[in-house]
């Protein structure tokens, strides 16, 4: 019994560790976006923004177009509601409910979107100046998609890095989350439809929520989490 409660703290603690490790990452990354966005918004998007742009919209060809019509695709409403309870049913499937009701706990920031818009009040890029591949009546700062992506593949992410074994499966999961998160940014500048900072902004909000909710899931759902691969072998932590 003794071996069986030392390996649980042994799991407990490594768990801990890597918790903390990407909460520590996730703090350093929303220090540098909210920096970078603090000075691309102290310019006009004739400067810092505009060049970003631009530069992608050099590399314009269908394919290139089609895959990053692809990647915003999931974030477009209705579809952005839509999303996460597909990515909780994933957790649910991998994990156990708590983690699914986390995940979706994680969207509570991108659904106050809206207001964060209209309080700052920025216009989406002109088609006088870059190239616009559809219209979108609203506000600009912060980028919805990016918000959300980061919150909810972040989390995702976090979840994945946190409690499942070593495993290829594993492996590509963060792969993929990473991927989904990195490149909602450059498909946004690319159809016209933020600007860098607007991106940025995202990236910096999305981790700002992100740093105390994976605190409190840690110190709260952590020690009686575990993966259903585990769970033949490795008991949750007894009290």
């Amino acid at each position: 019994m003794t071996s069986r409660r030392a390996r649980v703290y042994r799991l407990l603690l490594s768990r801990i560790a890597r918790a903390y490790e990407l909460i520590l990452i996730f703090s350093i990354a929303a220090l540098l976006f909210g920096g970078l966005t603090f000075v691309a918004l102290g310019a006009e998007p004739t400067g810092f923004d505009l060049a970003a742009t631009r530069w992608l919209q050099i590399w314009s060809n269908p394919t290139l177009t089609a895959a990053m019509q692809a990647i915003s695709f999931p974030g477009y409403r209705p579809y952005a509601y839509v999303l996460p309870l597909i990515v909780a049913a994933g957790m649910f499937f991998w994990f156990r409910f708590p983690e699914a009701a986390w995940l979706l706990g994680s969207q509570a920031v991108p659904l106050s979107n809206a207001l964060i818009k209209a309080v700052i009040h920025r216009p989406r890029p002109s088609p006088t100046l870059v190239d616009v591949y559809s219209a979108i009546d609203e506000h600009s700062f912060p980028s919805g998609h990016v918000l959300q992506y980061t919150t909810l593949f972040g989390f995702a992410f976090f979840l994945f890095y946190v409690l499942a074994p070593p495993s290829r499966m594993r492996t590509a999961a963060l792969v993929g989350l990473a991927l989904l998160m990195v490149l909602v940014a450059p498909s946004r500048l690319y159809l016209g439809h933020h600007w860098l900072s607007d991106v940025l902004g995202g990236y910096a909000l999305a981790l700002l929520f992100l740093i105390p909710y994976c605190w409190a899931y840690t110190r709260f759902r952590l020690p009686s989490a575990r993966p259903v691969a585990a769970q033949a072998s490795v008991p949750a932590l007894e009290s």
